[in-house]
């Protein structure tokens, strides 16, 4: 997929010339993470989705609704992967952070 291509490019050279905790980084990870996961690839949605997670806790309060709509979306892949336990406890999670 070409669009998945260019995305990708855009992220690693995001990573190399911007630092972890830059909410561009941050929003690309997301981004990525939820095309991964209209396209099917729930193994890589749910890597980049986390790794977008650790980044904006990383320089985001942890009641940011950044963070809650990051682990809506980790949630949802994780769902959509048959794991609805670890989804729930995502929503969860999520509910708790955006109701702060």
């Amino acid at each position: 997929d070409k669009a998945i291509n260019i995305m990708q490019q855009c992220v690693g050279i995001q990573k190399q010339h911007l630092p972890t905790s830059r909410k561009e980084l941050c929003t690309s990870l997301n981004n990525l993470g939820l095309y991964y996961a209209e396209k099917g690839m729930l193994h890589e949605a749910i890597g980049t989705l986390e790794e977008c997670l650790v980044a904006r806790r990383l320089f985001l309060p942890p009641e940011h609704p950044d963070i809650g709509t990051t682990l809506w979306n980790l949630g949802n892949a994780y769902k959509k992967a048959k794991n609805v336990v670890k989804g729930t406890e995502l929503f969860q999670e999520c509910l708790s952070v955006l109701e702060k």
